[in-house]
């Protein structure tokens, strides 16, 4: 059984350790994304207007006027002063061709007191000007900036090995025979005679009870509806997410747009009263595809990410809720997955675990790597040894 146990864990290493590597390294650099970003580009994010903010339709209005071949699906806005709201704009369809039109989806910063444009930058481009570092070190740490869904299903298959081999590794430091105490001790020492063994071994050892959740969570960041969910639902009822849900309906039950983003605020304000949520709103957005409003309440950055809820985009009718502390079990546990990649769950300490972390992963997937390539090749000094000892003995 351990001779098994070794090979899976050789070759499922070998498998995911560049991609570990370059995911523990940008993820490290990501728990503090949103400083770093904000020292970067401190233009889109502190705007001079002084005063009472402009309802979210306002903002919309003065750039559909200004880039009529682009329509806004989402909307950020802080409720600290002086800090510009951030609108997502994609093409609209071309009535002619029934097309888009050729135009680049495009993210831009306003001021939200005076709808001034303060900045723009199209999300997620290559690679390291201050304006683009951020947004594309997430989408190389979440997909490797693949085009499609092809980066978040390699990504997620990669997250799926992890975390198996993180109970294979577990098992492989257990000692083949007894006293159990005594000899599994050993495992948990780092000599410098072999420093890059017991850093691999004796590091994955310390780290397991972080390195495990932060693998599954990455499960669920990339695989939530194909796989973590349907999982999850064996033990308890996780729902699907709305835009699971409304992609089952036939195009003709999913309704037409009837309403703008003013009107989408008041209908969130009215269910989150409702429901007695308190925190302000703070992103709001539209699915052109499926016909349906989701706003985010309070700070997606707390320990336990921000309440959403989602309505339809004919008559407002609430057609779901994912708040956090509510709900199914499964549902808690699955909404606790992004707040446990990030390390918010334990709010800033948590973070600088994360990143360091993030390090200690990659300093893991390079010492396994050395590991193999050691092992390798002695075994392969060996067999020439045996080689020329066979040739001389003929």
């Amino acid at each position: 059984m351990r001779t098994v146990l070794l090979l899976l864990h050789r070759y499922i290493g070998l498998a995911t350790a560049l991609f570990l590597l370059l995911a523990g390294l940008t993820g490290s650099v990501l728990a503090f994304q949103h400083e770093l970003d904000e020292w970067l580009n401190p233009t889109f994010y502190r705007t001079p207007g002084v005063g009472e903010r402009l309802p979210p339709g306002r903002l919309v209005d003065r750039l559909e006027r200004a880039y009529p071949r682009l329509q806004v699906w989402y909307m950020e806005f802080s409720d600290e002063p002086q800090h510009a709201a951030l609108l997502a704009m994609v093409p609209r369809t071309d009535p002619a061709s029934g097309q888009p039109f050729d135009e680049k989806a495009v993210v831009r910063y306003l001021d939200p007191v005076t709808a001034e444009e303060v900045g723009q930058r199209h999300w997620g481009e290559c690679c390291f000007a201050p304006d683009k570092l951020v947004p594309f070190l997430l989408e190389f740490h979440y997909s490797l900036a693949l085009p499609g869904n092809w980066g978040l299903w390699l990504m997620g298959g990669v997250a799926i090995l992890w975390f198996l081999d993180c109970f294979i590794a577990l098992c492989l430091t257990f000692p083949r025979r007894g006293p159990f105490s005594g000899k599994w001790a050993t495992a948990w020492k780092i000599k410098r005679q072999r420093l890059n063994h017991d850093l691999h071994r004796a590091g994955g050892l310390w780290l397991w009870l972080l390195l495990t959740p932060v693998a599954l969570s990455s499960v669920a960041m990339n695989l939530a509806e194909p796989v973590f969910k349907p999982v999850v639902s064996l033990l308890s009822p996780v729902a699907p997410s709305v835009y699971e849900a409304r992609a089952r309906l036939p195009k003709d039950q999913l309704g037409a747009t009837t309403y703008g983003y003013d009107q989408a605020y008041r209908y969130a304000e009215a269910h989150g009263r409702r429901l007695g949520l308190s925190a302000p709103i703070t992103e709001l957005y539209y699915s052109f595809e499926y016909h349906f409003y989701g706003a985010g309440f309070g700070d997606h950055a707390s320990d336990q990410g921000n309440a959403w809820l989602f309505f339809d985009g004919s008559d407002g009718r609430l057609l779901g809720q994912e708040i956090p502390g509510q709900g199914s079990w499964g549902e808690r546990f699955y909404r606790l997955q992004l707040p446990i990649h990030g390390g918010r769950i334990f709010g800033f300490a948590g973070r600088v675990l994360i990143a360091v972390l993030g390090l200690a992963i990659a300093v893991l997937a390079l010492t396994g790597l050395v590991i193999w390539w050691r092992k390798r090749r002695a075994r392969l000094h060996a067999r020439g040894r045996t080689r020329q000892s066979s040739s001389m003995s003929r």
